[in-house]
């Protein structure tokens, strides 16, 4: 499946993913694929600008492009014509230079991980290690719960920049915590699995 994604890359047109374990679909346009993972610039249903997301490839059932919702769906998006946060990422290691974008930028995301069943977890990226990656983690109120270590093989989906992770960073800094600190008085957030970033 990769080739449709690479020949979608760039063309601007947006396209609607289908989901094998929910049965969901989203719509966005493909950012860069590699044989593993796609990055998308996804678009809501509203036409709006709804974060990057990226995607293993074995979760998505079918794509569909040029409908008629596809269609309407990218003129009310080219009319939003929304300034986009930069995104540069390599074709080669989709998401592991997602998860550096998200490190660099301190920015929040949520994962859904798992095999047979899908955890759904938010937090910032603390660090990574090859093939490991550090979260720190945000509890539904946006409250820091601790950290977790999560390995690369275990990622269905990661998203940033959704209305859902602004949601989240809002109701964490109305509840006294800083994204990159956590709490203000900074107790109950101590990273006791820590390693060098990016090696």
């Amino acid at each position: 499946m990769s080739e449709i994604f690479n020949r979608l890359k760039g063309s601007a047109l947006p396209a609607a993913f289908y989901y094998k374990t929910s049965g969901d679909f989203c719509v966005g346009i493909v950012r860069e694929a590699d044989d593993e993972f796609v990055a998308l610039e996804f678009i809501s249903r509203t036409g709006k600008f709804d974060g990057y997301h990226c995607v293993r490839l074995e979760e998505i059932l079918k794509v569909d492009v040029g409908t008629p919702y596809l269609d309407n769906l990218a003129k009310v998006y080219r009319h939003y014509n929304e300034p986009l946060p930069p995104l540069k990422l390599s074709s080669k290691e989709v998401l592991e230079s997602f998860v550096d974008y998200l490190a660099r930028g301190k920015r929040l995301c949520t994962m859904e991980v798992g095999f047979d069943a899908l955890e759904k977890i938010s937090g910032y990226v603390a660090g990574r290690d090859w093939d490991i990656v550090q979260l720190r983690l945000l509890d539904e109120n946006g409250r820091p719960a601790g950290y977790t270590e999560i390995d690369f093989e275990a990622i269905v989906y990661i998203g940033t920049e959704s209305e859902y992770e602004k949601y989240l960073a809002l109701l964490a800094s109305l509840n006294g915590g800083t994204p990159e600190k956590g709490d203000e008085k900074g107790k109950g957030d101590k990273n006791i699995l820590s390693f060098p970033f990016g090696k």
